[in-house]
């Protein structure tokens, strides 16, 4: 009873993807036992599984699927159960279930390679998501498209134990990109996802090369990210991206040794 009147009090917190999501959460508790783990599993499913009630678009929660929750905050559960009602309300609002990755227009936008995930990791073990701002063109493709483009990789990436761990870095490489090619919706849209939609621990966010006018819409998106994630993200050139992620799990054009196999990936 006490955890559904947590969960009620945070979900009643939410808000639509754009906006501010920071929520009064309570302080995480220290790392969790193997055996207290499996019960926080136990937990985490029952109290999503009896939640959801009647409705038919909700799936019967999985022990990998709470891991991954239960990972991604450390195995606080009133947390976690908010980072699941957060990620089922963002999917459900921007068209993120149902997708065919084998189908057009989102057959042809992973084929561009404007998103990836790339091969390395960087010292800590996170995996490394790289978005090329030069080759995303507003006009052409939908926000829809680009973001089921990139959930479909992140959710291919986070069936690593090792990412789940570990989490993610997210590169924004704006080199050699127009303002043509820069999306401020789509930006703070993709940035509320990772930063509370999303079962995956964001460690660090990489802006390479941003241009003189990207420090205005700069300014504001960082209102969009609590200051922990703040301290977080970092505006850097191009030689100064191996301070933050190896040059060998970098891609040349970015400094590093790395060839980028798109296709494979």
């Amino acid at each position: 009873m006490q955890y559904k009147i947590v969960i009620l009090l945070l979900v009643l917190k939410v808000s639509p993807i754009g906006e501010n999501l920071d929520v009064v959460e309570p302080t995480s508790p220290p790392p969790a036992s193997k055996m207290s783990q499996e019960t926080a599993v136990k937990q985490f499913i029952d109290l999503i599984n009896s939640s959801s009630g009647s409705d038919p678009n909700r799936k019967a929660v999985t022990p990998a699927i709470a891991t991954k929750f239960l990972l991604a905050r450390k195995f606080d559960i009133p947390r976690a159960v908010a980072l699941y009602e957060q990620h089922e309300l963002i999917r459900s609002r921007e068209g993120l279930y149902g997708f065919d990755p084998l189908v057009d227009p989102l057959r042809s936008e992973l084929e561009t390679g404007k998103f990836t995930i790339l091969p390395g990791r960087d010292a800590s073990g996170a995996a490394i998501a790289l978005f090329t701002a030069q080759l995303h063109y507003p006009d052409i493709v939908t926000h829809k498209t680009t973001l089921q483009g990139v959930v479909y990789q992140l959710d291919v990436a986070l069936q690593s134990a090792d990412t789940q761990k570990a989490g993610l870095v997210f590169i924004y490489d704006m080199s050699t990109s127009k303002y043509s090619n820069f999306d401020y919706d789509l930006s703070q849209k993709i940035l509320t996802l990772l930063k509370g939609g999303y079962p995956a621990r964001l460690k660090k966010v990489l802006i390479v090369t941003a241009p003189l006018w990207f420090k205005a819409p700069f300014k504001i998106l960082r209102l969009f990210v609590r200051e922990k994630l703040r301290e977080r993200v970092f505006t850097v050139s191009i030689p100064q991206l191996s301070l933050h992620v190896p040059r060998d799990s970098l891609p040349v054009r970015l400094g590093g040794t790395l060839e980028i196999d798109h296709s494979s990936w």
